[in-house]
């Protein structure tokens, strides 16, 4: 959520400001096995959200929380929840983690599976404040071509950063050393989006094995992870993820941004292509090993 949004937010019920602070001043920890999805914008977290989602002991439901960023909780709504259930969830807890877990326990009650998963990508910039509060959760970071993402992103309505390829780069950027900035941890899976869409069991068989849950076939199958209610939208941005897994998207920088914007790119996000392995021929996608589980 844009900050000029969750300022607005914040305006419709000032009232609740004083409380707001004090949901996101955390005194608990949570010792739930959540599992987070995040990444840069148009990075593939959607899809990944909806692969895992076809599983029987996972559940997908809904859009994106945005519950760590800056938002008025007591403004929050999301599908499935009244004002009243959110409002008695708030009450019966201390802070935002611990409404998190009563907030993610009544989802899986509703669905049927036995852990949630949450993808809102800019997640990615709170993650040194989920790995904190919340040590038994599994974070599944996605990274991708910066490039390719702006491509996806500058066509997306609710992708403010893709306005312009300054601003997105510069936000890739930020969000790609989010990530880099917390070195090795054996919560933190990241994948690529190249390596996903080229060898899509291999990788969701990998992702299992690190949430500790058994693969299902089926995952990988369009008629099971489009069953979602993202899925049933028609904007166009959403529409091939009711396809099958395919390489289409890769490289796309080639072909749709000029010379000039390349060159602004890699002038802003040079340094974090090289570091993931995005090298300039735009094909060489697997090199980088200081994060990337093979």
């Amino acid at each position: 959520m844009p900050l000029i949004t969750a300022l607005r937010s914040f305006l419709k019920h000032p009232q609740a400001i004083p409380k707001n602070i004090f949901m996101r001043l955390p005194k608990t920890i949570s010792h739930e096995p959540h599992i987070f999805v995040f990444g840069a914008p148009r990075s593939g977290t959607t899809l990944i959200k909806l692969i895992l989602g076809a599983h029987p002991n996972l559940s997908s439901f809904g859009y994106e929380t945005g519950l760590f960023m800056y938002r008025d909780i007591y403004g929050f709504t999301y599908e499935g929840f009244s004002t009243t259930d959110i409002a008695d969830l708030i009450k019966q807890s201390q802070d935002i983690v611990q409404f998190y877990d009563k907030f993610t326990q009544q989802i899986t009650q509703k669905t049927g599976g036995k852990r949630f998963i949450e993808k809102t990508p800019q997640h990615v910039l709170k993650l040194k404040f989920l790995l904190q509060h919340f040590p038994n959760a599994k974070f599944i970071n996605m990274f991708r071509d910066g490039r390719d993402g702006y491509c996806s992103a500058r066509h997306h309505q609710n992708v403010p950063q893709g306005k312009s390829i300054v601003r997105y780069a510069s936000y890739w950027k930020k969000c790609v050393n989010a990530r880099l900035n917390q070195g090795e941890n054996n919560n933190i899976f990241d994948v690529k989006y190249e390596e996903l869409t080229n060898n899509p069991e291999q990788v969701v068989k990998q992702i299992m094995n690190f949430l500790g849950e058994e693969y299902d076939a089926r995952q990988i199958e369009p008629q099971y992870y489009s069953q979602n209610t993202i899925t049933q939208d028609t904007r166009q941005e959403f529409r091939k993820l009711s396809k099958s897994i395919d390489q289409l998207s890769q490289g796309r920088w080639k072909k749709e941004l000029t010379e000039s914007e390349v060159k602004q790119f890699y002038e802003i996000a040079g340094r974090e292509l090289q570091i993931l392995g995005y090298i300039e021929d735009g094909l060489n996608v697997g090199t980088a090993n200081l994060l990337i589980r093979h």
